[in-house]
């Protein structure tokens, strides 16, 4: 019985890692190209920098809602898409340290907590993906090691794998058994009928 409830629980967790991937992969497939992924309006993001120190060490992870610029406040900290040559567009996340009110909407101002000057360049509104609301630096080790192919070959995917195909011969072998259980009952069946048309 217990050995049952203990299957049962991992088949069901299985299942949910694969829906989950596969979420996350079409998600990630049907993102444009330079552009953050985001499911809902959320997007999660890992810190590979130390700039945010020690309000974010490096591999947290952090999670970003999209908002309306106008409901950005100084201090909060914004995740967007740099402008910095030297970053080429990449994503970056700082902390808010002026707004400026100017033609073409709202700028901001931005500096790394562990930097001693603010960024080089303002982060139009245009540019900006959303708010951090959430971050787990025990979640963003686990992400870092899962993404290694040396991790999550042996770990997850195998292990994964092999759950599935157990899953896939546990299948065939209970759809052989129904199928037998139903023959012996037609048989029976017919024997049956047969007898009573003997008497």
């Amino acid at each position: 019985m217990i050995k049952k409830i203990v299957f049962g629980i991992i088949n069901v967790f299985s299942v949910l890692i694969i829906i989950a991937a596969v979420f996350v992969l079409c998600t990630v497939i049907f993102t444009k190209s330079g552009e953050a992924p985001s499911v809902f309006g959320y997007t999660a993001l890992r810190v590979t920098t130390g700039s945010m120190k020690p309000t974010y060490d490096v591999d947290t992870l952090i999670v970003v809602k999209k908002v309306d610029p106008e409901t950005i406040k100084v201090n909060d900290v914004i995740s967007f898409y740099s402008q910095d040559p030297v970053l080429d567009g990449a994503v970056n996340t700082h902390r808010v340290v002026e707004i400026l009110e100017e033609e073409q909407g709202r700028v901001f101002v931005t500096k790394g907590d562990n930097n001693n000057v603010t960024d080089a360049y303002n982060v139009e509104s245009e540019y900006l993906i959303g708010k951090v609301v959430a971050s787990s630096i025990v979640i963003g080790k686990i992400s870092r090691l899962v993404a290694n192919p040396l991790i999550f070959i042996p770990i997850i995917l195998i292990p994964l794998a092999l759950i599935l195909i157990s899953n896939l011969v546990g299948t065939v072998h209970m759809a052989k058994k129904i199928a037998k259980e139903e023959e012996e009952e037609a048989i029976r069946e017919a024997i049956r009928k047969i007898k009573e048309k003997q008497q």
